[in-house]
Protein backbone atom coordinates (compact mmCIF):
# COMPACT_ATOMS: atom_id res chain seq x y z
CA UNK A 1 0.00 0.00 0.00
CA UNK A 2 1.23 3.45 -0.77
CA UNK A 3 1.17 6.23 1.82
CA UNK A 4 1.41 9.98 1.59
CA UNK A 5 3.71 12.05 3.76
CA UNK A 6 3.24 11.86 7.52
CA UNK A 7 1.64 15.10 8.65
CA UNK A 8 3.32 17.01 11.45
CA UNK A 9 2.20 19.93 13.60
CA UNK A 10 5.58 21.11 14.92
CA UNK A 11 6.24 24.83 14.45
CA UNK A 12 9.35 26.33 12.91
CA UNK A 13 11.43 28.77 14.91
CA UNK A 14 12.43 31.24 12.21
CA UNK A 15 16.12 32.13 12.03
CA UNK A 16 17.23 35.69 12.60
CA UNK A 17 20.50 35.26 10.73
CA UNK A 18 20.89 37.09 7.45
CA UNK A 19 20.92 35.18 4.17
CA UNK A 20 23.85 35.11 1.75
CA UNK A 21 24.29 33.76 -1.75
CA UNK A 22 24.51 30.01 -2.21
CA UNK A 23 24.50 27.76 -5.30
CA UNK A 24 21.70 25.27 -4.67
CA UNK A 25 22.91 22.74 -7.23
CA UNK A 26 23.63 19.29 -5.81
CA UNK A 27 22.28 17.07 -3.05
CA UNK A 28 20.65 18.19 0.20
CA UNK A 29 19.24 16.23 3.12
CA UNK A 30 17.10 16.96 6.12
CA UNK A 31 14.24 15.71 8.27
CA UNK A 32 10.68 17.03 8.32
CA UNK A 33 9.93 17.96 11.95
CA UNK A 34 13.05 15.96 12.89
CA UNK A 35 11.06 12.79 12.21
CA UNK A 36 10.84 12.05 8.47
CA UNK A 37 14.17 11.89 6.57
CA UNK A 38 14.10 13.40 3.09
CA UNK A 39 16.65 14.36 0.44
CA UNK A 40 16.46 16.74 -2.50
CA UNK A 41 18.62 17.05 -5.61
CA UNK A 42 18.64 20.36 -7.48
CA UNK A 43 20.06 20.62 -11.00
CA UNK A 44 20.34 23.54 -13.42
CA UNK A 45 20.51 23.09 -17.19
CA UNK A 46 22.77 25.04 -19.54
CA UNK A 47 19.91 27.42 -20.30
CA UNK A 48 19.38 28.16 -16.61
CA UNK A 49 16.29 25.99 -15.98
CA UNK A 50 16.11 24.45 -12.50
CA UNK A 51 14.77 20.98 -11.72
CA UNK A 52 14.41 19.19 -8.40
CA UNK A 53 13.80 15.62 -7.24
CA UNK A 54 12.66 14.80 -3.71
CA UNK A 55 13.16 11.37 -2.10
CA UNK A 56 11.53 9.94 1.01
CA UNK A 57 13.23 6.54 1.49
CA UNK A 58 11.01 5.28 4.30
CA UNK A 59 7.93 5.83 2.13
CA UNK A 60 9.43 4.45 -1.09
CA UNK A 61 8.83 7.80 -2.75
CA UNK A 62 10.88 9.58 -5.43
CA UNK A 63 9.13 12.46 -7.16
CA UNK A 64 9.84 15.59 -9.17
CA UNK A 65 9.04 18.84 -7.42
CA UNK A 66 6.93 21.46 -9.17
CA UNK A 67 6.76 25.27 -9.21
CA UNK A 68 10.45 25.30 -8.33
CA UNK A 69 11.98 28.77 -7.82
CA UNK A 70 15.65 29.05 -6.90
CA UNK A 71 17.57 32.23 -6.15
CA UNK A 72 20.93 32.64 -4.39
CA UNK A 73 19.13 33.02 -1.04
CA UNK A 74 15.68 31.46 -1.51
CA UNK A 75 14.15 28.11 -2.52
CA UNK A 76 10.45 27.43 -3.05
CA UNK A 77 8.72 24.38 -4.53
CA UNK A 78 5.44 22.50 -4.38
CA UNK A 79 4.12 18.95 -4.53
CA UNK A 80 0.51 19.51 -5.61
CA UNK A 81 -0.29 15.78 -5.56
CA UNK A 82 0.45 15.72 -1.83
CA UNK A 83 -0.88 19.23 -1.12
CA UNK A 84 2.55 20.18 0.16
CA UNK A 85 4.90 23.14 -0.26
CA UNK A 86 8.39 24.08 0.93
CA UNK A 87 9.93 27.52 1.35
CA UNK A 88 13.43 28.19 2.70
CA UNK A 89 16.08 30.89 2.96
CA UNK A 90 19.83 30.39 3.01
CA UNK A 91 21.47 30.70 6.42
CA UNK A 92 25.14 31.41 5.95
CA UNK A 93 26.08 30.74 9.57
CA UNK A 94 24.43 27.30 9.58
CA UNK A 95 25.37 26.62 5.94
CA UNK A 96 21.83 25.36 5.47
CA UNK A 97 18.48 26.11 3.89
CA UNK A 98 16.24 26.89 6.86
CA UNK A 99 12.64 26.45 5.85
CA UNK A 100 9.09 25.37 6.46
CA UNK A 101 7.34 22.32 5.10
CA UNK A 102 3.60 22.95 4.76
CA UNK A 103 1.21 20.00 4.56
CA UNK A 104 -1.90 20.37 6.64
CA UNK A 105 0.22 22.45 9.01
CA UNK A 106 3.76 23.89 9.24
CA UNK A 107 6.78 21.77 10.12
CA UNK A 108 10.50 22.64 10.12
CA UNK A 109 12.76 21.27 7.39
CA UNK A 110 16.41 22.28 7.38
CA UNK A 111 18.40 21.10 4.35
CA UNK A 112 22.18 20.68 4.59
CA UNK A 113 24.52 19.79 1.75
CA UNK A 114 25.47 16.19 1.16
CA UNK A 115 26.64 13.99 -1.72
CA UNK A 116 25.07 11.33 -3.88
CA UNK A 117 27.51 8.79 -2.45
CA UNK A 118 26.53 9.69 1.11
CA UNK A 119 22.85 9.23 0.26
CA UNK A 120 23.41 5.81 -1.28
CA UNK A 121 22.23 3.24 1.29
CA UNK A 122 24.28 0.20 2.24
CA UNK A 123 23.09 -2.80 0.24
CA UNK A 124 25.73 -5.54 0.63
CA UNK A 125 23.78 -8.26 -1.21
CA UNK A 126 23.21 -6.05 -4.25
CA UNK A 127 26.79 -4.77 -4.18
CA UNK A 128 28.06 -8.36 -4.26
CA UNK A 129 25.93 -9.10 -7.34
CA UNK A 130 27.20 -5.97 -9.08
CA UNK A 131 30.81 -6.89 -8.28
CA UNK A 132 30.43 -10.27 -10.04
CA UNK A 133 31.44 -12.54 -11.59
CA UNK A 134 28.06 -14.25 -12.02
CA UNK A 135 27.83 -18.06 -12.27
CA UNK A 136 24.90 -17.85 -14.68
CA UNK A 137 23.97 -16.15 -17.94
CA UNK A 138 21.63 -13.16 -18.01
CA UNK A 139 19.74 -11.90 -21.05
CA UNK A 140 17.10 -9.26 -21.71
CA UNK A 141 13.92 -10.65 -23.24
CA UNK A 142 10.41 -9.55 -24.25
CA UNK A 143 7.15 -11.49 -24.44
CA UNK A 144 3.59 -10.53 -25.31
CA UNK A 145 0.27 -10.70 -23.55
CA UNK A 146 -1.71 -9.99 -26.70
CA UNK A 147 -5.07 -10.34 -24.95
CA UNK A 148 -4.02 -7.75 -22.41
CA UNK A 149 -2.49 -5.38 -24.96
CA UNK A 150 0.87 -5.45 -23.23
CA UNK A 151 4.43 -6.33 -24.17
CA UNK A 152 6.45 -7.27 -21.11
CA UNK A 153 10.21 -6.78 -20.89
CA UNK A 154 12.34 -8.72 -18.48
CA UNK A 155 15.52 -10.57 -17.62
CA UNK A 156 16.07 -14.32 -18.00
CA UNK A 157 18.87 -15.89 -15.95
CA UNK A 158 20.07 -19.45 -16.64
CA UNK A 159 22.51 -21.48 -14.52
CA UNK A 160 25.76 -22.67 -16.03
CA UNK A 161 25.98 -26.30 -16.97
CA UNK A 162 23.85 -28.80 -18.81
CA UNK A 163 20.12 -28.10 -18.87
CA UNK A 164 17.23 -28.12 -19.11
CA UNK A 165 16.78 -26.63 -15.64
CA UNK A 166 13.91 -26.17 -13.23
CA UNK A 167 12.57 -22.65 -13.69
CA UNK A 168 10.37 -20.03 -12.06
CA UNK A 169 8.50 -16.88 -12.95
CA UNK A 170 8.81 -14.20 -10.27
CA UNK A 171 5.55 -12.28 -9.71
CA UNK A 172 5.69 -8.86 -8.07
CA UNK A 173 3.74 -7.38 -5.23
CA UNK A 174 1.50 -4.32 -5.63
CA UNK A 175 2.67 -1.01 -7.04
CA UNK A 176 4.83 0.10 -9.97
CA UNK A 177 7.52 -2.53 -9.52
CA UNK A 178 10.32 -3.25 -11.98
CA UNK A 179 11.93 -6.59 -12.84
CA UNK A 180 14.47 -6.01 -10.05
CA UNK A 181 11.78 -5.41 -7.43
CA UNK A 182 12.82 -1.84 -6.61
CA UNK A 183 11.14 -1.02 -3.29
CA UNK A 184 12.36 1.17 -0.43
CA UNK A 185 15.85 1.37 -1.91
CA UNK A 186 16.15 -2.40 -2.25
CA UNK A 187 16.13 -4.70 -5.28
CA UNK A 188 14.31 -7.67 -3.81
CA UNK A 189 13.63 -9.63 -7.01
CA UNK A 190 17.19 -9.14 -8.25
CA UNK A 191 18.56 -10.66 -5.04
CA UNK A 192 16.04 -13.52 -5.14
CA UNK A 193 16.70 -14.27 -8.82
CA UNK A 194 20.46 -14.20 -8.28
CA UNK A 195 20.22 -16.66 -5.40
CA UNK A 196 17.95 -19.06 -7.28
CA UNK A 197 20.10 -19.09 -10.43
CA UNK A 198 23.21 -19.69 -8.31
CA UNK A 199 21.37 -22.77 -7.02
CA UNK A 200 20.49 -24.32 -10.35
CA UNK A 201 17.14 -22.64 -11.12
CA UNK A 202 16.39 -20.58 -14.23
CA UNK A 203 14.47 -17.38 -13.46
CA UNK A 204 12.32 -14.97 -15.45
CA UNK A 205 11.58 -11.63 -13.82
CA UNK A 206 9.93 -8.76 -15.68
CA UNK A 207 8.88 -5.13 -15.45
CA UNK A 208 5.23 -4.85 -14.47
CA UNK A 209 3.00 -3.52 -17.23
CA UNK A 210 3.45 0.22 -17.66
CA UNK A 211 6.76 0.13 -15.75
CA UNK A 212 10.28 0.28 -17.13
CA UNK A 213 10.44 -1.16 -20.63
CA UNK A 214 7.04 -2.92 -20.43
CA UNK A 215 4.11 -1.46 -22.29
CA UNK A 216 0.45 -1.55 -21.29
CA UNK A 217 -1.50 0.50 -18.78
CA UNK A 218 -0.91 -0.26 -15.10
CA UNK A 219 -3.28 2.38 -13.74
CA UNK A 220 -6.46 0.62 -14.89
CA UNK A 221 -5.17 -2.95 -14.52
CA UNK A 222 -6.86 -5.34 -12.11
CA UNK A 223 -5.25 -8.28 -10.37
CA UNK A 224 -6.74 -10.52 -13.07
CA UNK A 225 -4.96 -8.45 -15.74
CA UNK A 226 -1.69 -8.88 -13.86
CA UNK A 227 -2.37 -12.61 -13.60
CA UNK A 228 -2.76 -12.75 -17.38
CA UNK A 229 0.67 -11.10 -17.72
CA UNK A 230 2.16 -13.77 -15.43
CA UNK A 231 0.50 -16.50 -17.50
CA UNK A 232 2.15 -15.00 -20.59
CA UNK A 233 5.49 -15.26 -18.78
CA UNK A 234 4.84 -18.96 -18.10
CA UNK A 235 4.06 -19.51 -21.80
CA UNK A 236 7.31 -17.78 -22.71
CA UNK A 237 9.35 -20.11 -20.49
CA UNK A 238 7.64 -23.16 -21.93
CA UNK A 239 9.10 -22.19 -25.28
CA UNK A 240 12.71 -22.01 -24.01
CA UNK A 241 15.05 -24.94 -24.54
CA UNK A 242 16.86 -24.14 -21.28
CA UNK A 243 13.71 -24.86 -19.25
CA UNK A 244 12.43 -28.25 -18.13
CA UNK A 245 8.71 -27.61 -18.54
CA UNK A 246 7.92 -30.44 -16.10
CA UNK A 247 9.75 -28.45 -13.39
CA UNK A 248 8.36 -24.99 -14.07
CA UNK A 249 6.68 -23.05 -11.24
CA UNK A 250 5.66 -19.61 -10.02
CA UNK A 251 7.02 -17.60 -7.08
CA UNK A 252 4.90 -14.65 -5.96
CA UNK A 253 5.41 -12.03 -3.26
CA UNK A 254 2.53 -10.23 -1.51
CA UNK A 255 -0.05 -9.59 -4.28
CA UNK A 256 2.06 -11.95 -6.38
CA UNK A 257 1.35 -14.50 -3.65
CA UNK A 258 -2.32 -14.26 -4.66
CA UNK A 259 -1.54 -14.51 -8.37
CA UNK A 260 0.81 -17.53 -8.21
CA UNK A 261 -1.80 -19.97 -6.78
CA UNK A 262 -4.40 -18.53 -9.17
CA UNK A 263 -2.13 -19.57 -12.06
CA UNK A 264 -1.69 -23.03 -10.55
CA UNK A 265 -5.46 -23.50 -10.10
CA UNK A 266 -5.96 -22.74 -13.81
CA UNK A 267 -2.92 -24.64 -15.11
CA UNK A 268 -2.47 -28.22 -13.80
CA UNK A 269 0.81 -28.48 -15.74
CA UNK A 270 2.43 -25.84 -13.55
CA UNK A 271 4.74 -27.85 -11.30
CA UNK A 272 4.74 -25.90 -8.03
CA UNK A 273 3.92 -22.62 -6.28
CA UNK A 274 5.81 -20.50 -3.75
CA UNK A 275 3.75 -17.92 -1.81
CA UNK A 276 5.87 -15.27 -0.09
CA UNK A 277 3.67 -13.22 2.25
CA UNK A 278 0.72 -14.11 0.05
CA UNK A 279 -2.66 -13.21 1.61
CA UNK A 280 -4.91 -16.03 2.76
CA UNK A 281 -7.86 -13.89 3.83
CA UNK A 282 -10.27 -11.63 1.97
CA UNK A 283 -8.71 -8.34 0.94
CA UNK A 284 -11.26 -6.27 2.82
CA UNK A 285 -10.30 -7.86 6.15
CA UNK A 286 -6.59 -7.83 5.43
CA UNK A 287 -6.48 -4.12 4.59
CA UNK A 288 -8.23 -3.14 7.81
CA UNK A 289 -5.75 -5.14 9.88
CA UNK A 290 -2.75 -4.01 7.85
CA UNK A 291 -3.50 -0.31 8.21
CA UNK A 292 -4.12 -0.59 11.94
CA UNK A 293 -0.87 -2.48 12.57
CA UNK A 294 1.24 -0.11 10.46
CA UNK A 295 -0.28 2.94 12.16
CA UNK A 296 0.40 1.52 15.61
CA UNK A 297 4.00 0.75 14.59
CA UNK A 298 4.42 4.42 13.58
CA UNK A 299 3.44 5.44 17.08
CA UNK A 300 -0.09 6.62 16.29
CA UNK A 301 -2.05 6.79 19.59
CA UNK A 302 -4.27 3.78 20.29
CA UNK A 303 -7.46 5.85 20.33
CA UNK A 304 -6.77 7.19 16.84
CA UNK A 305 -5.86 3.70 15.57
CA UNK A 306 -9.18 2.39 16.91
CA UNK A 307 -11.11 5.26 15.30
CA UNK A 308 -9.41 4.70 11.94
CA UNK A 309 -10.02 0.94 12.17
CA UNK A 310 -13.74 1.52 12.69
CA UNK A 311 -13.83 3.96 9.77
CA UNK A 312 -12.00 1.53 7.49
CA UNK A 313 -14.26 -1.37 8.45
CA UNK A 314 -17.32 0.70 7.55
CA UNK A 315 -15.76 2.08 4.38
CA UNK A 316 -14.48 -1.19 2.94
CA UNK A 317 -17.62 -3.15 3.78
CA UNK A 318 -19.76 -0.57 1.99
CA UNK A 319 -17.47 -0.52 -1.05
CA UNK A 320 -17.44 -4.31 -1.30
CA UNK A 321 -21.24 -4.46 -1.01
CA UNK A 322 -21.72 -1.89 -3.79
CA UNK A 323 -22.98 -3.36 -7.08
CA UNK A 324 -20.24 -1.86 -9.26
CA UNK A 325 -17.21 0.44 -9.27
CA UNK A 326 -19.33 3.59 -9.59
CA UNK A 327 -21.36 2.51 -6.57
CA UNK A 328 -18.19 1.79 -4.59
CA UNK A 329 -16.90 5.29 -5.37
CA UNK A 330 -20.21 6.83 -4.27
CA UNK A 331 -20.06 4.97 -0.96
CA UNK A 332 -16.45 6.02 -0.45
CA UNK A 333 -17.33 9.65 -1.21
CA UNK A 334 -20.20 9.58 1.27
CA UNK A 335 -18.40 7.85 4.14
CA UNK A 336 -15.11 9.71 3.80
CA UNK A 337 -16.92 13.01 3.30
CA UNK A 338 -18.78 12.48 6.56
CA UNK A 339 -15.49 11.67 8.32
CA UNK A 340 -13.94 14.86 6.98
CA UNK A 341 -16.93 16.87 8.18
CA UNK A 342 -16.51 15.37 11.66
CA UNK A 343 -12.88 16.44 11.68
CA UNK A 344 -11.58 12.87 11.62
CA UNK A 345 -9.32 13.70 8.67
CA UNK A 346 -7.76 16.89 7.24
CA UNK A 347 -9.70 19.06 4.76
CA UNK A 348 -9.40 17.73 1.23
CA UNK A 349 -8.28 14.26 2.35
CA UNK A 350 -11.58 12.60 1.46
CA UNK A 351 -11.37 13.42 -2.24
CA UNK A 352 -7.78 12.20 -2.37
CA UNK A 353 -8.68 8.90 -0.69
CA UNK A 354 -11.64 8.32 -3.00
CA UNK A 355 -9.25 8.55 -5.96
CA UNK A 356 -6.85 6.17 -4.23
CA UNK A 357 -9.43 3.58 -3.18
CA UNK A 358 -12.00 3.91 -5.97
CA UNK A 359 -10.03 2.05 -8.63
CA UNK A 360 -10.75 -1.29 -10.33
CA UNK A 361 -7.58 -2.74 -8.80
CA UNK A 362 -8.33 -1.70 -5.22
CA UNK A 363 -11.99 -2.70 -5.25
CA UNK A 364 -11.09 -6.01 -6.88
CA UNK A 365 -8.45 -6.66 -4.24
CA UNK A 366 -10.92 -5.97 -1.42
CA UNK A 367 -13.40 -8.44 -2.90
CA UNK A 368 -10.91 -11.20 -3.65
CA UNK A 369 -11.31 -14.43 -1.67
CA UNK A 370 -8.09 -16.51 -1.70
CA UNK A 371 -9.56 -19.62 -0.04
CA UNK A 372 -11.49 -21.10 -3.02
CA UNK A 373 -8.42 -20.70 -5.24
CA UNK A 374 -6.10 -22.29 -2.69
CA UNK A 375 -8.49 -25.22 -2.28
CA UNK A 376 -8.24 -25.86 -6.03
CA UNK A 377 -4.42 -26.03 -6.03
CA UNK A 378 -3.17 -29.62 -6.25
CA UNK A 379 0.50 -28.86 -6.90
CA UNK A 380 3.18 -28.66 -4.20
CA UNK A 381 2.97 -25.31 -2.38
CA UNK A 382 5.51 -23.56 -0.18
CA UNK A 383 3.98 -20.82 1.98
CA UNK A 384 6.27 -18.45 3.89
CA UNK A 385 5.36 -15.53 6.12
CA UNK A 386 7.61 -13.34 8.23
CA UNK A 387 6.87 -13.38 11.96
CA UNK A 388 7.10 -9.56 12.00
CA UNK A 389 5.11 -8.94 8.83
CA UNK A 390 2.63 -6.12 9.56
CA UNK A 391 1.24 -5.94 6.02
CA UNK A 392 0.19 -9.58 5.80
CA UNK A 393 0.18 -10.59 9.49
CA UNK A 394 1.49 -14.12 9.86
CA UNK A 395 -0.85 -15.31 12.61
CA UNK A 396 -4.14 -14.61 10.84
CA UNK A 397 -2.73 -15.24 7.37
CA UNK A 398 -1.17 -18.65 7.96
CA UNK A 399 -4.16 -19.90 9.94
CA UNK A 400 -6.43 -19.18 6.97
CA UNK A 401 -3.99 -20.72 4.49
CA UNK A 402 -3.59 -23.88 6.59
CA UNK A 403 -7.35 -24.31 6.56
CA UNK A 404 -7.60 -23.74 2.81
CA UNK A 405 -4.71 -26.11 2.01
CA UNK A 406 -5.57 -28.85 4.50
CA UNK A 407 -6.59 -31.12 1.62
CA UNK A 408 -3.22 -30.70 -0.13
CA UNK A 409 -0.67 -33.15 1.33
CA UNK A 410 2.13 -31.40 -0.58
CA UNK A 411 1.71 -28.04 1.12
CA UNK A 412 4.51 -26.72 3.35
CA UNK A 413 3.65 -23.73 5.54
CA UNK A 414 6.24 -21.89 7.64
CA UNK A 415 6.52 -18.76 9.72
CA UNK A 416 10.01 -17.25 9.42
CA UNK A 417 11.24 -15.90 12.79
CA UNK A 418 12.21 -12.24 12.94
CA UNK A 419 11.38 -11.38 9.31
CA UNK A 420 9.18 -8.58 8.01
CA UNK A 421 7.00 -8.27 4.90
CA UNK A 422 10.04 -7.96 2.61
CA UNK A 423 11.70 -10.96 4.31
CA UNK A 424 14.33 -8.78 5.95
CA UNK A 425 15.61 -9.40 9.45
CA UNK A 426 13.70 -6.68 11.33
CA UNK A 427 13.28 -5.30 14.83
CA UNK A 428 9.61 -4.30 14.65
CA UNK A 429 8.32 -4.93 11.13
CA UNK A 430 7.31 -1.27 10.72
CA UNK A 431 7.30 0.07 7.18
CA UNK A 432 9.74 2.82 8.17
CA UNK A 433 12.38 0.12 8.80
CA UNK A 434 12.41 -1.23 5.24
CA UNK A 435 14.74 1.38 3.77
CA UNK A 436 16.91 1.56 6.90
CA UNK A 437 17.79 -2.16 6.95
CA UNK A 438 20.92 -2.97 4.92
CA UNK A 439 19.80 -6.54 4.27
CA UNK A 440 17.58 -6.91 1.20
CA UNK A 441 16.50 -10.54 1.64
CA UNK A 442 17.32 -12.71 4.63
CA UNK A 443 19.70 -15.56 3.69
CA UNK A 444 17.61 -18.02 5.71
CA UNK A 445 14.55 -17.24 3.61
CA UNK A 446 16.52 -17.47 0.35
CA UNK A 447 17.89 -20.86 1.34
CA UNK A 448 14.45 -22.13 2.37
CA UNK A 449 13.03 -21.21 -1.05
CA UNK A 450 15.83 -22.69 -3.17
CA UNK A 451 16.15 -25.85 -1.04
CA UNK A 452 12.41 -26.50 -1.27
CA UNK A 453 12.25 -25.93 -5.04
CA UNK A 454 15.22 -28.21 -5.68
CA UNK A 455 13.87 -30.91 -3.36
CA UNK A 456 10.39 -30.67 -4.93
CA UNK A 457 11.65 -30.83 -8.51
CA UNK A 458 14.47 -33.33 -8.03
Amino acid sequence: MKTTFIRFTALLAMSTFSAHAEDAQGYWRGSVANALPVSVQFTRSADGQWEGTLSVPTQNLVTRVEKLVVTPDQIDFALPKFKATYSATWNDKDQAWNGTWMQGGPAPLVLTRTTGAALKPQRPQEDAIAAGPLPYTSSDIVFDNAAGSATLAGTFTVPQGKGPFPAVVLIHGSGPISRDGDVFGHQTLLVLADHLSRHGIAVLRYDKRGVGKSTGTRQDATMLDLAADAEAAVRFLRGRAEVDVRRLGAVGHSEGGLIAPLLASRDPALAFVVMLAGPGIRGERLLVEQQALLAAARGVPAAIVARERALNETLYAAMVAAPDLAGARREATRILGDAEQRGDMPPGAAASLVERFGTPWFVGLMRYEPAPVLQAVRQPVLVLNGERDLQVPAAMDLAAIRTALQGNPRATIREMPGLNHLFQTAKTGAGEEYAQIAETFAPAALATISDWINATTR
